[in-house]
């Protein structure tokens, strides 16, 4: 199945591309890889060192500025890794992992704004009963089994590697993702990769899309439901 943006759609398309591209300038001035007076930090992030393990069976990550990647590992805790001067708290089993402020002026400044190339790399043992990422100005590289994954406002790259259920939401940025049942995904600006176990048909719901839909996921073996609202980008899902 393929469906195209019609000339209303490409205009709009043009309209918010402008966006995207300024939030990529963005990111990647936060980040360092290029130079915009004002938005640059001037600190270089450095080694990526070990903050701790802990137990725990919900993984919470917001109010990131840098990478974050979430991993399976062989380790018996969860693992949390960072060049960055992140905070720690674990309350009834929920870890979260974010970066604190700091008073500047009458105002707070999220402390990682003044840090470059900066990353959180967490590894986790077996599957999570939930991860929830928000507020992440960065990539974002889920590597992990966890019942439920819900990723929400995020300027950068959002990739799901490993089979799991996604809720994404608020996304600028290219999403590319491995499903293995159901996806709901919302409010856009990039083009979305949705890829379907071998063999399964995919049932695709789209609303409110300006750029092209494909569907080539057909196959017998099984059914992954995936909705999609509001995106400027095109919608491409195979097996």
């Amino acid at each position: 199945m393929r469906r195209r943006g019609g000339v209303l759609g490409a205009v709009l398309g043009v309209a918010l591309a402008v966006l995207l591209i300024g939030a990529v300038l963005t990111v990647l001035a936060i980040r360092g890889d290029i130079h915009i007076n004002g938005i640059t930090p001037k600190k270089v992030a450095g080694k990526v060192v070990e903050i701790g393990e802990f137990n725990a069976s919900v993984l919470e990550v917001t109010a990131v500025v840098g990478d974050v990647s979430v991993v399976g590992a062989n380790v018996s805790e969860i693992v949390v890794r960072s060049n960055l001067p992140i905070n720690v708290s674990l309350e009834n089993g929920v870890l979260t992992v974010y970066c604190p402020t700091k008073k500047v002026g009458i105002s707070h400044r999220n402390v990682c704004n003044d840090y470059r190339n900066g990353t959180v790399i967490i590894e986790v043992p077996g599957g999570l009963l939930g991860l929830n990422v928000h507020d992440v100005v960065g990539d974002v590289l889920v590597a992990a089994d966890s019942a439920g994954i819900d990723i929400t406002d995020v300027v950068g790259q959002v990739r799901g590697a490993s089979w799991n259920d996604y809720d994404l939401s608020d996304i600028v940025g290219g999403v590319a993702l491995n499903v293995a049942e159901r996806a709901t995904i919302s409010d856009v600006v990039g083009d979305v990769t949705i890829t379907v176990p071998r063999g399964f048909g995919a049932a695709l719901t789209v609303k409110d899309i300006v750029g092209d839909v494909t569907n080539t996921a057909n196959g017998k073996n099984g059914t992954v439901v995936i909705t999609v609202n509001d995106v400027v980008g095109d919608i491409t899902v195979g097996g």
